[in-house]
């Protein structure tokens, strides 16, 4: 009735999966429980990353193999696009602008980026605080971090006083934009006091200071639309906490040689 043979039958009712078969099912589930845990943020390339990082499989899978994985199971980063700005761009010449965009790094402690971000919290009524935060470039890796309710040169400083409680014998150059507080005496006396040299993005030109705008980019995209909004101040600081542990030692990165930020900045030559 089924038009097939008895022998044909037999065999089919025998078969074991192949081994490629058996790959593919191990790949499929990693795949699945890495995007549960990272909140479904992993593209293509940061899953591979991702796989090879946490050693999950018990076989290579390349970046093709994981692409077509993905493809035919659905799977795909949940993250919403970023908006551009689409206003051309003003070409300006001015000497401050030390770091001329080289943000490549040999070694920690060079130059230090930082900005600051706007987020909310509150359940009833929403209450807008300002999250600082500085990178070291080398490695891109999560200084020290502040919370406050406006930008001023004090809480700037304190996220400054943070950071070289970390590294106190650092004197990197600081990269900033031409907010208030970082043209602020009050700032630029403190970092006169710790020897540090002081270079400024030009106005309107935030790709000057793009490792920091990447950084809040995925703190936003990647961790604060993943989670709940925060009800309390004390939430907030737990939510903020969190973001630091897992791009410093939770998140590999394909531009760090597959490591985190903690272990890329940490490694020995």
């Amino acid at each position: 009735m089924a038009g097939v043979s008895r022998d044909g039958y037999y065999k089919w009712l025998n078969r074991k999966p192949s081994r490629y078969q058996r790959e593919q099912t191990e790949l499929f589930e990693a795949i699945l429980g890495l995007e549960k845990a990272h909140n479904w943020t992993l593209g293509y390339l940061a899953m591979t990353t991702q796989l090879k990082f946490e050693n999950q499989l018990s076989f290579t899978a390349g970046l093709k193999r994981v692409t077509n994985c993905m493809r035919k199971h659905g799977i795909q980063a949940n993250v919403r696009k970023k908006k551009y700005n689409r206003i051309r761009r003003h070409e300006e010449y001015v000497n401050d602008n030390l770091l001329n965009e080289q943000f490549e790094r040999e070694n920690r402690n060079e130059v230090w980026v930082t900005d600051t971000t706007e987020v909310v919290y509150g359940e009833h009524m929403l209450h807008k605080v300002r999250v600082h935060v500085i990178l070291d470039l080398y490695g891109r890796y999560a200084l020290s971090y502040n919370i406050s309710d406006t930008e001023t040169a004090s809480s700037v400083i304190e996220t400054f006083n943070r950071a070289f409680k970390v590294e106190t014998e650092a004197h990197p150059m600081i990269h900033t934009d031409r907010g208030s507080a970082y043209c602020s005496s009050m700032f630029n006396d403190y970092l006169a006091s710790k020897n540090c040299v002081h270079s400024m993005s030009h106005p309107g030109h935030p790709w000057e200071n793009s490792p920091m705008e990447r950084w809040w980019n995925d703190f936003k995209l990647i961790w604060m639309d993943k989670h709940a909004r925060p009800k309390t101040l004390e939430e907030l600081e737990q939510l903020v906490q969190g973001a630091i542990e897992y791009f410093n030692k939770k998140r590999a990165y394909t531009s760090r040689n597959g490591l985190t930020a903690e272990q890329f900045r940490n490694q020995t030559a």
